[in-house]
């Protein structure tokens, strides 16, 4: 047994399926604009038109830190310029400068670089912290997190080297 069904047109059309052409003249405008938009967004990327630079004062103090993995969970932070010791961040604190660092270090796995070149921590004069990977240009604003998190960094730029355990504040 076959079934057969049957479409019937509309009352009052002249064709099941009306053929609806667009004016020309949309078509050209709409080819115009797409191709105008890849030219200005081509434009703009090439040459920085629209690009955002956050630009610093000027620097105050610079330490190059290197952060190694501690065998108990903590962190071992050293002065990459005289290998001593700066700070030793037991496990479990320092929550916002280990994913800083976290954030950094994925940036230079990714990027290929070598886990043993320095971070560059730095005071700027308009009062701004920052923590940079000089391997791959990336930087986080300290500053932008709030006074506690600043602290915490600060104690790590204290170029007097000395010792501290427990958490930094």
């Amino acid at each position: 047994m076959s079934v057969e069904i049957h479409f019937e047109a509309e009352p009052g059309a002249t064709s099941a399926m009306p053929q609806i052409t667009p004016p020309k003249a949309f078509l050209r405008a709409a080819v115009a604009m797409a191709v105008l938009t890849l030219v200005v967004a081509t434009l703009a990327a090439r040459f920085g038109i629209g690009k955002s630079a956050d630009t610093y004062g000027t620097l105050v103090a610079q330490r190059a830190l290197r952060f190694t993995d501690a065998p108990d969970g903590g962190i071992v932070v050293t002065d990459a310029t005289t290998g001593t010791l700066a700070v030793a961040m037991p496990s479990g604190t320092n929550g916002f400068i280990r994913g800083a660092l976290r954030a950094l270090a994925g940036g230079r796995r990714r990027a290929g670089h070598s886990p043993a070149a320095p971070f560059l921590l730095t005071a700027w004069d308009d009062g701004r912290l920052t923590i940079e990977d000089p391997t791959t240009g990336e930087r986080i604003a300290v500053s932008s997190f709030g006074p506690t998190q600043v602290q915490s960094f600060l104690a790590l730029l204290d170029t007097a080297g000395r010792a501290v355990s427990g958490p930094v504040r």
